[in-house]
């Protein structure tokens, strides 16, 4: 009986634990290549439509948990010129954006790309079912 019990705690626990797990994407590896990949593209088409440029980014924060994304990124034009803006009301060249993965693919559900301001917070009230431990110590609630 105790040995059924202590069993299916564990079972609970390891399946809340891997429910809940949150994967580092900071560093490319074969395991985490394409959709790693896929949540960089969206963050780039967005940068493109916005300021019509092509992009890399040096991810400098990466975490997956469930279906939500956190990044931080510096941002480089991919031809390796200095980002031109059509003003001095950019901050370049930092990029942040949270995802969600929806029907399979990552989306936006907001991002931001050379923000003057901390524009992401409060993410925590906006959106609480995103799991904390995606975000890196410089998100404030």
């Amino acid at each position: 009986m105790i040995k059924t019990y202590l069993s299916s705690i564990f079972i609970l626990f390891t399946t809340i634990s891997f429910g809940q797990s949150v994967r580092d994407f900071k560093t490319k590896t074969s395991e985490n290549e394409n959709e790693r990949t896929e949540i960089l593209n969206v963050a780039r088409k967005d940068i493109y439509a916005q300021f019509d440029q092509e992009v890399v980014f040096v991810v400098n924060h990466l975490k997956v948990c469930g279906n939500y994304a956190w990044f931080e990124g510096t941002v480089q034009r991919k031809d390796g010129k200095p980002m031109e803006f059509p003003d001095e009301a950019y901050d370049c060249c930092h990029a942040e954006g949270l995802f969600l993965k929806k029907n399979g693919h990552w989306t936006i559900m907001e991002f931001g790309a050379f923000s003057t301001d901390c524009w992401y917070c409060g993410l925590n009230n906006r959106y609480p079912n995103v799991p904390e431990s995606i975000f890196s110590q410089y998100v404030t609630y």
